[in-house]
């Protein structure tokens, strides 16, 4: 089950992904297939921006601790 704070932090990661994906659009590369999510997570380690907003960095766990648990399910 996903908390209420879990979709919160999904949201987010998603946001930095939409915010990633427009960013590179505008210099010409185009990500638009990748989801949201990847994307966020590709930006997050792209641009070291772990350390800087410990909101972010919770976030980040918290996908990375769903995305686990949803593949352990799947074995």
């Amino acid at each position: 089950m996903i908390s209420s704070g879990d979709v919160e932090d999904v949201n987010l990661v998603k946001e930095l992904g939409h915010i990633y994906a427009v960013a590179l659009a505008e210099r010409g590369h185009d990500i638009d297939s990748n989801p949201p999510l990847l994307n966020g997570l590709a930006a997050y380690y792209m641009l070291e921006l772990k350390g800087k907003n410990n909101i972010l960095d919770e976030s980040i766990d918290t996908v990375e601790r769903l995305v686990y648990k949803g593949l352990i399910a799947r074995l």
